[in-house]
């Protein structure tokens, strides 16, 4: 064990390397705060020498600086301190005296080392004071990223008046009464690290080759936030988050392959032979990222993850379940920090020892997700998981009870921005088809972006002197218009400026949409055909109450996205049809009848169906429930080989108690012609539409 007077020399190594200049400036602390592995060393020797140590507090002066600043960082919740202080120093019991000259010493030590000393209208603002030092706590470092990408919108977000400071804050915050006091009290704190985390992005957006121990700047970004709050490396490099994080152990939580898993850093080739270690669990570390199966020995509070080759050795301590552990489903089912005050809403499982009891999960689908679903881990060991996905955008909350003790789960859309291209508006939505990567339509794309309503001000001209469009590299002009408000959010499209005819755009190009402020660059590569209007004029009744399948059905610019998320759904909603109200209801009901399909929170088309009818005199009908681009792509096809045909018109049959379907009457059309065209686009000819 480390002495005390080690780490004071530690602490004092660490501080006198900042600058003077420096030293009145929030977080300036923060590199002297120990990792979390030190950090448990630490107050684990500071409960042994304590006893000793109170007789004589200017004793250790570097080494109170940093119990304050730890506890801060690590522990600060609802403005409470003494309780963890009790509990560092080994649950010693502090009297208001005695609490009153732990307080006066470490104010004469901060300002004897130049650190600013807060005042409150009742004298020094201790907490307050620590929590400056250190900056932004790790409890709520999830809600300051929300107000960072808040003020990436607002020029003068600086300039706000305490009073339209006060009065945005309560906005921006909700319910979330801890951030709102911190973000109150700690204006000067956070406005400059607001200001360094903007400038963080800025830098690693510009240069993907930078990390970020290439900043100049950057003991503000803890290790910390990223292990324990995901958002951190979608804020600093929305492009490429992973980028940021692929050298951090992380545990997550296969449900494919029932276990719990450590993911393991790639090493570089000169560091070779090495050993991961996780207590006597060994495995040989590799050049290219590998993972550790841990399962039963991830159920602990905290796991102890050691690192040796021939002439490093490194110590990780890692966040463990125990008794239970929140685990984020949308980024790859990473364990995350179960005790911020709100949580982004997005897909999570609860791994637990023992049963959940008194489970609440209003607003999330539960249904298809039982509760204590039991796992066997490959080692024996029993588990219970339960899933929650949300229904819908609205801020919701969850509450259950593990092992005695009740906890409420809180969540709120978060506040992002989100840039889309759509194929087009109404009808338009669906023609297109892809052929060798490239997206083949009639019209220019249509481009949308939703922004969280708290985020206010003149965001049209905000758009305007932000993003950027380019066709083929240049720039090109257009304007920005408000289509929708829904749900928290304000839906925006752009278009193009009326003397750039969408002939003079035919042929293959490249669109992009770029707002590198914001960390956003999206790519298409387009082919723009000439419209054919004789099919125009038969799609006219649509999208209708097809609604969803015309949203469904839009291209992707992730290649591994296997479907759209409810948000995603909505700004596609809003863009494409906003008169056409999307229903939860019918996307649940397609997928009963195995139409439509729900990975997780992403939706998809499962398949398409037709049902084709030639026993009319008037030749071929036909009933279609699926992806309308392939319809689309159908009537191309007819087009060309019967040049004399009078195409006929889509009609949309929405009959009470039945789901809605598509119904054409093709005359003088040969049915074989119908059947290759559908089969080789994958389209299922059944006797009966809603037959699973």
């Amino acid at each position: 064990m480390i002495q005390l007077n080690e780490w004071e020399h530690r602490f004092k190594e660490v501080l006198e390397q900042i600058e003077l200049s420096e030293m009145n400036l929030a977080g300036a602390l923060l590199p002297i705060i120990p990792n979390r592995e030190d950090w448990s060393e630490y107050i684990k020797q500071v409960s042994i020498e304590w006893c000793d140590w109170s007789e004589n507090l200017w004793k250790f002066p570097y080494c109170l600086i940093a119990l304050y600043g730890g506890i801060a960082f690590y522990k600060y919740d609802s403005n409470t301190f003494w309780p963890y202080f009790a509990e560092a120093i080994g649950h010693y019991e502090l009297n208001a005296n005695r609490q009153h000259e732990i307080n006066t010493t470490f104010s004469k030590v901060a300002k004897n080392f130049g650190l600013k000393v807060l005042s409150q209208k009742d004298g020094t603002s201790y907490v307050g004071s620590a929590v400056y030092h250190i900056g932004i706590p790790l409890s709520i470092w999830g809600d300051f990223l929300e107000i960072c990408e808040w003020a990436s919108w607002r020029d003068n977000w600086r300039s706000l008046t305490d009073e339209e400071w006060n009065e945005t804050v309560a906005k921006l915050a909700g319910t979330r009464t801890r951030l709102k006091k911190f973000l109150v009290d700690n204006r000067e704190s956070t406005t400059h690290l607001i200001q360094e985390m903007l400038n963080a992005r800025k830098q690693l957006t510009e240069d993907p080759s930078l990390t970020i121990d290439d900043l100049a700047h950057a003991s503000y970004l803890r290790y910390e936030y990223f292990d324990e709050v995901p958002e951190t490396a979608d804020f600093l490099r929305p492009l490429n988050p992973e980028s940021l994080i692929r050298d951090r152990p992380r545990i997550v939580w296969d449900e494919q392959q029932t276990r719990v898993s450590l993911l393991l850093p790639a090493v570089p080739r000169n560091e070779l032979p090495a050993t991961w270690w996780v207590g006597e669990r060994h495995q040989e570390a590799s050049a290219t990222p590998d993972e550790m199966i841990l399962n039963s020995v991830a159920f602990q509070s905290d796991i102890s993850l050691r690192f040796t080759s021939e002439y490093l050795r490194n110590l990780y301590t890692l966040r463990g379940i125990n008794p239970w552990g929140l685990f984020d489903l949308e980024k790859h089912g990473l364990l995350i920090n179960p005790k911020r005050q709100q949580f982004p809403i997005s897909g999570y499982a609860i791994l637990s020892k023992t049963e959940l009891i008194n489970i609440n999960r209003n607003g999330f689908i539960e249904e298809d997700y039982p509760a204590n679903e039991k796992f066997e881990l490959d080692d024996g060991m029993i588990c219970y998981v339960t899933q929650f996905w949300p229904k819908s955008l609205k801020a919701t909350k969850a509450s259950f009870t593990c092992e005695g003790v009740t906890r409420v789960l809180n969540f709120r859309s978060d506040l992002k921005t989100k840039v889309c291209l759509f194929v087009g508006k109404g009808r338009h939505a669906s023609y297109f088809r892809y052929y060798k990567n490239e997206l083949i339509t009639e019209r220019f794309p249509l481009i949308s972006v939703g922004i969280p309503l708290e985020y206010d001000g003149n965001m049209v001209n905000i758009l305007n002197n932000k993003f950027q469009i380019h066709i083929d590299n240049n720039p090109v002009q257009g304007t920005w218009k408000k289509i929708h408000k829904d749900e928290g959010m304000e839906f925006f499209s752009w278009s193009r400026d009326p003397g750039i005819k969408l002939s003079d755009l035919e042929g293959k190009r490249r669109i992009s949409i770029e707002a590198l402020e914001y960390g956003l660059k999206t790519e298409y590569k387009i082919r723009i055909e000439k419209p054919n209007y004789n099919i125009d004029k038969c799609w006219k009744k649509l999208p209708g109450t097809f609604i969803p399948w015309f949203l469904l059905c839009q291209p992707s610019d992730d290649p591994n996205r296997t479907g759209m998320k409810w948000r995603d759904l909505i700004l596609a909603n809003a863009a494409i049809e906003p008169k056409q109200k999307l229903s939860y209801n019918i996307l649940s009901k397609y997928k009963e009848y195995g139409l439509i399909e729900r990975n997780g929170r992403f939706w998809g088309i499962a398949e398409s169906r037709v049902v084709l009818d030639s026993s009319e005199n008037d030749g071929c009908h036909m009933k279609f429930c699926g992806d309308p681009s392939v319809l689309w792509g159908l009537y191309r096809r007819i087009n060309n080989l019967y040049h004399d045909l009078k195409l006929p018109t889509i009609e949309v049959v929405d009959k009470k108690n039945e789901m809605p379907f598509l119904f054409i009457r093709w005359e003088r059309v040969d049915e074989k012609d119908l059947i290759k065209y559908l089969e080789r686009h994958n389209v299922h000819i059944v006797p009966d539409l809603w037959r699973v």
